[in-house]
């Protein structure tokens, strides 16, 4: 895929790493002369600078060719304005890392196809590491609406020995609340949980629920 990142600041940084790692052709455009330095020293990629919400710019990066771009400016307002002209060349994805909740409405209104919100990940995985230390956020999915978590159960939890039907039919866990995986820590192995498949201690559960229900279903299926 050609991608072309407006933005490179640490956010834009760590995001090229990963994309370069996956064999992407990457386009950086950046105002500071540094970033856009440091970026083709790092990796050997091309980057523009210069200001992304400008169209000659935006040319100068591909834009017209463009199979996905991603804003990580510091600010909401480029971010926007980069996003609308996007929509104007027509690209397929527009990711975009949003810093304020007040722009989230905006973003969608304009034809952005994923808004990231680094604060509320922040947050969570702080509340995750203090609040809940055996429990692991993977993703979020559907635009938020979706969370994949991975939670640790002990040999004494209530849940051992059950099938995942009778967990399931508790009224103690949330309906919305799905086993999707099971890793059995000792024996190494990873099972696609069935009807009948059993719990046992020392297994690693992925489960997809709500992000509201997080907390109830891992108190539910840690409780000893």
């Amino acid at each position: 895929m050609y991608v072309v990142i407006a933005g490179g600041g640490t956010a834009g940084f760590e995001l090229v790493q990963e994309l370069v790692r996956t064999k992407h052709e990457i386009v950086v455009i950046d105002q500071d002369k540094e970033n856009c330095d440091e970026l083709f020293a790092a990796f050997g990629i091309e980057t523009v600078l210069g200001n992304a919400t400008r169209i000659s710019v935006l040319k100068a990066a591909g834009i017209e060719r463009a199979d996905a771009v991603v804003a990580t400016m510091r600010s909401d307002a480029d971010n926007l304005a980069f996003s609308v002209l996007a929509k104007r060349y027509v690209v397929p994805e527009i990711i975009v890392r949003m810093n304020k909740k007040s722009y989230f409405e905006a973003y969608q209104t304009v034809g952005v196809t994923r808004v990231m919100n680094e604060v509320d990940a922040f947050v969570r995985d702080v509340v995750y590491q203090i609040d809940k230390p055996k429990v692991k956020p993977i993703a979020r999915l559907g635009e938020g609406a979706v969370e994949l978590f991975l939670v640790r159960i002990g040999e004494k939890a209530r849940i051992v020995g059950k099938t995942v039907s009778e967990i399931a039919s508790d009224k103690g866990l949330p309906q919305e609340s799905i086993i999707a995986g099971i890793y059995e820590i000792e024996g190494n192995e990873f099972k696609i949980p069935r009807g009948n498949t059993k719990i046992i201690g020392e297994t690693e559960l992925f489960v997809i629920t709500k992000p509201d229900l997080v907390s109830k279903t891992a108190r539910y299926l840690m409780r000893s």
